[in-house]
């Protein structure tokens, strides 16, 4: 089961809801229930209107040290020219 964000326009603006739901089939009609349900919604969503469906993930979260960033951002040969681009720039943005 997935966290879903379900959105449709119409005249009034744009309406969306946050649905759980195990396909794109099932995110859009338990949207449209929500919708239905809604009585401030004037115009509800109709054979043709088209809703957009994102899924909602929650993003990785990391934890590290400056001490840790500091040490990666010495200068070094690791990775070729493309880590010492790497290093070089976290050191400038360190030092401003």
């Amino acid at each position: 089961m997935a966290r879903c964000r379900v959105t449709y326009k119409n005249d009034d603006g744009l309406h969306s809801v946050e649905v759980n739901a195990d396909s794109l089939y099932e995110a859009v009609a338990e949207a449209v229930a929500v919708f239905r349900e809604d009585k401030t919604i004037s115009e509800l969503p109709g054979p043709s209107t088209e809703l957009t469906v994102v899924l909602l993930r929650k993003p990785p979260e990391h934890q590290i040290t400056l001490a840790r960033v500091q040490e990666w951002a010495k200068p070094s040969t690791k990775g070729g020219p493309a880590g010492i681009t790497k290093r070089e720039r976290v050191r400038k943005l360190l030092a401003s």
